[in-house]
């Protein structure tokens, strides 16, 4: 029937649900409308004398799809200079296309970044979250605003931990013309 659960295979129960009590008619859980996993005990990086901004009530308008046209790891032109960064951003048909770095270096395409100009139309005021996810190489969150009245986007994330750090944050601002400023590190 269609108001049915699907069974259940008691001895591969879904990868989901740990150890379900037998002969339980358990539905496997759906992730359906489930929000992007975050990083409970890594919150983005805040600035006492900058606090992130609350995003003023606006939706989130980005998705974590790359650009058809982006290469799967960062070109040479990218924006960020800094060897360590956890992240990357590289110039993709007149946007930014985000990339997640690893601590050994290795990379993993994230998010595209709309156009300064589509960004500018779509938001006068405040900071708008584009993306709120987690570093799949890391761990560790990424938030990404666009901050209205600098026409800049902001991108707080950590760097990976190391022996010496733990969630140490890593946090810059790239303009219009691709300037980065780096708020901290």
């Amino acid at each position: 029937m269609d108001g049915d659960p699907p069974p259940t295979n008691q001895n591969n129960p879904p990868p989901n649900q740990i150890n379900p009590p037998p002969n339980q008619n358990n539905p496997p859980p759906t992730n359906q409308n489930n929000p992007p996993p975050t990083n409970q005990n890594n919150p983005p990086p805040t600035n006492q004398n900058n606090p992130p901004p609350t995003g003023g009530g606006q939706e989130e308008t980005s998705t974590s799809d790359p650009h058809p046209d982006a290469p799967s790891t960062p070109s040479n032109d990218c924006v960020v200079t800094h060897a360590a960064t956890p992240a990357q951003l590289c110039p993709v048909a007149g946007g930014l296309q985000y990339y997640f770095i690893g601590a050994d270096g290795s990379t993993s395409i994230g998010p595209f970044i709309s156009p300064f100009s589509d960004l500018a139309a779509l938001y006068t005021a405040g900071a708008a979250l584009l993306y709120s996810g987690v570093n799949p190489l890391t761990a560790k969150s990424v938030q990404i605003h666009y901050l209205a009245s600098d026409s800049k986007i902001r991108v707080s994330t950590y760097y990976p931990d190391t022996q010496y750090d733990t969630d140490k944050p890593y946090t810059f601002t790239v303009n219009g013309s691709n300037a980065v400023s780096i708020i901290a590190w």
